[in-house]
Formats: C-alpha cells, structure tokens, sequence
C-alpha cells in the first residue's frame, strides 16, 4: 500500500529486558523528521539508548513519556503524511505500557514468576523486578556462587585516610552539575591556526585559552543552546556569556570566569586570563572571580592530555575540553582535539558536532590572518 506507516519496534538487541521504559520523545506527534534523526530515548536496566527514525516521513505516536513498552513491541509509526492514518496498538501491548501497572521484568525475573504462578499485580508500583526480587518474595534464598561451592567470601581490607578539605570542596563542585543528561562530541582541529597566532603574540605564552574562549563566545551567540540550563523540563538561556576556565595547578580547582566574553577583544581576554591565573597562583582568587559562569574551557593540552571526558558544571549546559597535540602516522602536522561535553536533555549531537566544526573553522583561520 502506497501510503502503508512503517512501524518503528522496540529493538530486541543489546536489551536484557523484557521491557524498557519510553525515557523520552525527541520530537513532536506529526513532526517531520528525517532518517537517521533521533526521535526517542528508551531506558533499560543498564542504560538509555537513543532510537533513530528508519525512514524520513512523518513521526506518528500516542504513548505518553514514562511508559513501559514491551522488548519487540512497536513504539510509534513513520507515515508518510502528517494525517495519514496509522495502525492501533494491539491491545496486550497497550495494557503493558499506560498506566504504570504491569512491572518490568527482567528475563530471569519473568522465568520465576511464570515458573511459580505469580500474579504482577505483587509488583504493582515497583521499578525494574529482578531475579533477586521474585526470590525474597518466595522466600527462597538468593544463589551466590562463591557460597554455593562452600567458599567464604573473604574480606577485603582497607586504609582510611581522610582526603583534603580542598579535595571535598572539589568533589562537590563538580558533583553539583552531575545532574545532566552527559554527551559529548569531539572533532580534531589543524594546529597550525594557532600557532601562527601565537608566534604573533608571544605575550599570551604558549596557552591558546585566550583564542579558544575568544571564538567560543562569539558562536555562543549563535549556538545559545550550549549558554544555558536544563530546569524542570525547560530550557533557561543565558542574557550574559560568562566563559571560565578551569585552572589546577596545584593550589584545587578553580573556575575564573571572563564575563561578557562575547564583548570583549582578544587582548583583553589574553589579559584577563593572565590576570586570573597569577591571582590563582597567589590563591586570591575570590568567590565573584569565580561565580558566575554560563559555558566553562578546560584546557589539559599542557598535561600531554589527548582526550577526555569533560564533566558539565553545576546550571550549565557545556563545557569545552582542549587536548594536546597530536601527530598522525609519517605526518608532520600536528592535530589537537576539541571535546564538547553537553547536556543531552536541551540539544543533541549533531547540534554539538556544528558548534565544534564553527569552532575549529575559525581556529584553524588564524593561519592566514592577523588577530
């Protein structure tokens, strides 16, 4: 039939479950999308994985976010028209998924319950059951190999020591942000771009900071979503682009921020950045010097650092990583990676994967002009 809907399932690979969760939809009832584009978050017992639309047309739905589906079961339709008509749910599948009643199984856990005669209604309520679950519920007791082959477990030792007070203040600092929804992209920019600049202006030192939040801020202009935060399923824009810098050279973890980053000139960012960084050395970096942020850089090329995993801070949406410089097989290039950690709940890759490309465009365009 020309005008057939193609029924997205809900994939049987990689999921232990019998059933996931719909974490959430990543877009809109009758929203054209095109193939490829994600249009759903499914949540397992071990991890949120996107679905992708097979097809372009028409993304067609009515299970609302917090649904638990069936592992095999269809999830929505990609129709060709934004009316077209689409098949129903089967009704066992429907039951499954409105309501919150039926629990979510895991296989092991499903094996017991039909295995004993259990009714679901036990687990009314509960998130995932697992095979641990149906056991205490039978009262029989949970199988432990070790035990089972007449093994005591033997205890591990251990030495307490209690860490610097510096240290816990940095763990809560970086735990704050902890709350986001973490992806990141990466993309490897030229060097040259910045070595051209610097060899101009030896009075910024070695670091490229200065160019990086320079060019940053300004596309943060044109990529708001990354100078923002996620609160109550809303994104909040930033009026002000505040770009800090993480700096931890043996004194903690401080973040000084640059603010109206987007306003300043490149001297004047250079200069300020080193104005922060010797207050830091002398550990006077005040708590105005360091609040404040929308978007923050940290930089480990001078630790020898390829590439790593940025942690997003506490009402931001981004942070940007800058690696060391790498050379690839038999080239006298030289490459350094920009990571973009971002929070998945306001944007998506692709977004991210733009703001790195503008980014590394306009780095890598200090090669053949002057600053």
């Amino acid at each position: 039939m020309a005008n057939e809907a193609l029924t997205v399932f809900i994939p049987k690979e990689a999921v232990n479950d019998l059933t996931v969760r719909l974490a959430a939809w990543r877009a809109a009832d009758k929203e054209k999308v095109e193939a490829g584009r994600v249009i759903a978050e499914i949540e397992t017992s071990k991890a949120v994985l996107e679905l992708r639309a097979p097809a372009p047309g028409f993304l067609r739905y009515s299970l609302k976010e917090g649904s638990d589906v069936p592992v095999g079961s269809p999830l929505c339709f990609i129709s060709q028209g934004p009316e077209d008509p689409v098949p129903e749910l089967e009704a066992e599948t429907a039951a499954a998924t409105e309501g919150g009643l039926v629990a979510r199984l895991s296989r092991k856990a499903a094996e017991l319950v039909k295995q004993h005669g259990i009714s679901l209604d036990q687990f009314a309520g509960k998130g995932l059951v697992r095979e641990a679950d149906v056991l205490a519920l039978l009262g029989l007791p949970v199988h432990r190999p070790d035990m089972a082959a007449g093994v005591a477990a033997k205890a591990v030792t251990f030495k307490r020591e209690v860490l610097a007070k510096t240290k816990v203040a940095e763990a809560r600092y970086l735990l704050s942000g902890s709350n986001a929804l973490a992806s990141s992209v990466s993309v490897a920019c030229p060097t040259r771009g910045l070595r051209a600049a610097a060899a101009r202006h030896p009075e910024w030192g070695s670091s490229p900071a200065a160019i990086i939040v320079f060019e940053a801020a300004r596309l943060l202009r044109t990529h708001p979503v990354f100078n923002a935060f996620y609160e109550d399923g809303a994104v909040n824009y930033y009026d002000e682009v505040n770009v800090g810098f993480a700096v931890d050279a043996g004194e903690g973890l401080k973040v000084p921020v640059i603010r109206d980053a987007d306003k300043k000139d490149l001297g004047a960012i250079a200069r300020g950045i080193q104005d922060l960084l010797l207050a830091y050395s002398n550990g006077e970096i005040t708590l105005e010097a360091a609040s404040g942020g929308t978007f923050t850089v940290t930089d480990l090329s001078g630790e020898g650092v390829f590439s790593f995993q940025p942690l997003i801070n506490h009402r931001q949406s981004a942070i940007l990583g800058v690696g060391a410089e790498f050379f690839a097989p038999r080239s006298s290039e030289g490459f350094y990676q920009l990571i973009l950690a971002f929070d998945h709940r306001l944007t998506e890759g692709r977004a991210a994967a733009q703001f790195l490309k503008d980014l590394r465009d306009k780095l890598f365009s200090y090669e053949g002009r002057n600053p």
